[in-house]
């Protein structure tokens, strides 16, 4: 088993320009599963309110506001068909300078290693919002611009990425003129050992979902037993493991509905449901709709478009 298989696969970007822009403003519900990745992500929450998971807790946030995910920590995201949204998530190392000096030791290098962090969220009430939302939405704007350009304009992309790396020493001055950079002895106690535990249990979950899987197996995993385990996963995921496992299947089975031509029965069966029933029960209540019907609504929307 690979115990890092939440790592993301994606490439953010491309080795010479390495960050990338994402938006959200869907016409249905979705969830995007836990995962981490060695980039930094600024989301920015423009309409609407969502249900994060950060490691081993779950923030229910009201836009407008924004949140900075450092390297490393596990996260989820719950997105409504009423809510937008558009995160940037970029390489750190893009602000780390060739020439030594106080910035770099004071800030960047802290930065890059994990002893300083920027704030978990930034909401709209807060003095500095206005300031750190204006630069948020200046580098989404310069990111449109790179992504528009042809392969062959490597000026502007250039000028933009040039851009969009001093808007992120500016938002970086506004954060450190502001007390908001936090170093490890004011950050909550966070239990690494904890946080490696869990990625262990999901990332077994994640490549063993289409077989039965014990509560007894997964306690084995970080050596608890298995009714302790069964309150420390609630506690820290929000949800017991069955729930988990479930949601995982009926995830992959959405996929499988949307990308294959297979039978209902077929995909619940690939994805760890042994029960026809309880399956298409299991996905109505996740996805509002039977399998069937959850396929047919894909399919008419994709032709409508």
């Amino acid at each position: 088993m690979d115990i890092h298989s939440l790592k993301e696969n994606a490439k953010h970007g491309t080795v010479t320009f390495p960050l990338a822009l994402y938006t959200w403003q869907g016409d249905s519900d979705w969830k995007v599963p836990l995962h981490w990745h060695d980039e930094t992500e600024f989301i920015y929450f423009k309409e609407g309110t969502f249900t994060v998971w950060l490691n081993t807790r779950e923030l229910h946030i009201e836009a407008p506001a924004i949140m900075c995910i450092q390297a490393g920590e596990l996260h989820s995201l719950s997105l409504s068909s009423a809510a937008s949204e558009s995160a940037i998530v970029f390489n750190l190392n893009i602000l780390s300078f060739e020439h030594y000096d106080s910035v770099q030791a004071k800030l960047i290098r802290p930065l890059t290693d994990g002893r300083l962090r920027m704030p978990f969220l930034i909401r709209h009430t807060e003095p500095i919002f206005p300031d750190i939302k204006n630069c948020y939405e200046s580098m989404e704007q310069k990111l449109e611009e790179m992504n528009a350009c042809s392969v062959e304009n490597e000026v502007t992309k250039t000028a933009s990425y040039l851009q969009i790396k001093s808007i992120l020493f500016h938002m970086l001055s506004v954060l450190y003129q502001n007390n908001y950079l936090l170093s490890n002895k004011s950050l909550p106690a966070q239990n690494e050992h904890q946080i490696e535990n869990l990625k262990k249990v999901l990332s077994y979950i994640k490549e063993n979902y289409s077989s039965p899987i014990k509560i007894e197996e997964l306690a084995s995993l970080v050596n608890l037993n298995p009714q302790y385990f069964c309150r420390y996963f609630k506690e820290n995921i929000g949800k017991t493991a069955t729930e988990y496992i479930n949601e995982i299947r009926i995830e992959k089975a959405a996929e499988a509905l949307a990308e294959t031509k297979d039978k209902v029965i077929t995909i619940a069966q690939d994805a760890g449901f042994d029960n026809i029933g309880y399956f298409i029960r299991r996905f109505k209540k996740e996805k509002g709709a039977t399998p069937s019907e959850y396929r047919k609504n894909l399919h008419s929307s994709s032709n409508t478009d």
